[in-house]
């Protein structure tokens, strides 16, 4: 396939990995509590060259973090889902996805 294609169809290395998450925020937690998660979430991922696409719904809060181009590491992934699962002071559960290949087309 050539390079051309291969960047048209995101495969080899133009390929984008990513990961979702859910978190289901625990009833007592005020805005102020979810702000303060969610500016401390919005630092980590510019520290590290990472976006979120998501949105909170029904006192669920879900996304996915990708990186503009290119690929979320194994490590950042790693690290992320250790972050994400501290907080059980915020969430009654949290669920991370695997890293996938975010333009697979099943």
């Amino acid at each position: 396939m050539r390079k051309r294609l291969r960047k048209k169809l995101h495969k080899g290395e133009f390929q984008e990995l990513g990961f979702s998450f859910e978190a289901v925020i625990k009833e007592n937690v005020d805005d102020n509590g979810f702000d303060a998660w969610m500016n401390e979430l919005g630092k980590l991922l510019n520290q590290m060259g990472l976006n979120m696409i998501g949105s909170v719904y029904s006192g669920v809060c879900g996304g996915t973090i990708t990186r503009q181009q290119g690929r979320v590491t194994l490590k950042e992934w790693e690290l992320l889902s250790a972050w994400l699962r501290e907080h059980a002071q915020i969430f009654d559960q949290v669920t991370v996805g695997k890293l996938e290949d975010l333009w697979r087309d099943d």
